[in-house]
């Protein structure tokens, strides 16, 4: 329950809550070839840390938590000992193999908008806790938090750069956003799990911000961007359409020239109420 807390006083503190990750995420995670229970476990880890990083709430003083990767774990649907996603998580594993994350001792405690901007957004200035003194009021109630003398957290690389340019805090194009609301209600939802989430967010990526927000997509890519089965892909997009959060116009066969081939479905991203 603390954990929960914890995500709500983010939104407490700073209002309308949401992190940008790159729409090539689902691509990047496809070179880990594991199942899609894991390579979602991975991608909902991702957007965890992002909202920890962002708003500098890996600590909450308020509430006087801290969270580490047994409680990420957790939060995600594993229990915090399982060591089957651990290769993905600590320090050198997959996600630092392929440069999405990094582990740091140094992680942010306070964060505040400067006048300097990029592209448009101000730009965000972190103070980490090696920045705070020995005197500091914060320091000392953060040092009294934080029970763990080796914590570590992992920070999203693809926040200050991604693909040779400008990271995902500040370069908008080619991302997607994902909001505080849209995180809590898949992760705090008994009846939805990672894949669920996963499978949202490729078709946010995908469609949110065209016509209808609507896009044709065949399954052939459907199956290679997100490594998963059809069976599981049909599966859980029937969850996603009896919430609402997609609606799907089933194509079937082509008839005339391409005939008994079939025809990419139209995907409407319709989102959370």
């Amino acid at each position: 329950m603390y954990m929960y807390e914890h995500f709500k006083n983010i939104k407490n503190l700073y209002g309308k809550t949401y992190v940008q990750l790159p729409n090539g995420i689902f691509k990047d995670l496809a070179k880990i070839k594991q199942n899609i229970q894991q390579v979602s476990f991975c991608f909902s880890y991702l957007v965890t840390i992002s909202f920890l990083y962002k708003y500098a709430h890996f600590v909450d003083v308020d509430n006087g938590t801290y969270i580490q990767n047994g409680d990420i774990k957790q939060i995600l649907g594993y229990n915090p000992k399982t060591k089957s996603v651990d290769k993905f998580i600590k320090k050198n594993g997959v996600l630092e193999e392929l440069g999405l994350i990094s582990s740091t001792k140094d992680y942010p405690v306070e964060v505040e908008y400067t006048e300097e901007q990029i592209n448009n957004v101000n730009m965000r200035e972190f103070k980490t806790v090696s920045m705070l003194s020995a005197d500091n009021i914060h320091y000392s109630m953060i040092k009294e938090i934080v029970k763990n003398r080796n914590y570590e957290i992992r920070e999203p690389l693809f926040f200050f750069e991604y693909d040779d340019e400008v990271g995902t805090l500040y370069n908008y194009e080619n991302t997607f956003e994902i909001t505080l609301d849209e995180f809590m209600l898949f992760v705090y939802d008994k009846d939805l799990d990672n894949t669920d989430f996963f499978l949202y967010c490729y078709f946010k990526s995908r469609c949110y911000g065209l016509k209808d927000n609507m896009k044709q997509i065949a399954l052939d890519n459907i199956v290679s961007d997100l490594c998963i089965g059809k069976d599981s892909f049909y599966l859980h997009l029937d969850k996603l359409k009896d919430r609402g959060f997609v609606n799907v116009n089933h194509k079937g066969w082509r008839t005339g020239e391409k005939e008994g081939e079939i025809e990419a479905n139209d995907y409407y991203f319709k989102g959370i109420r």
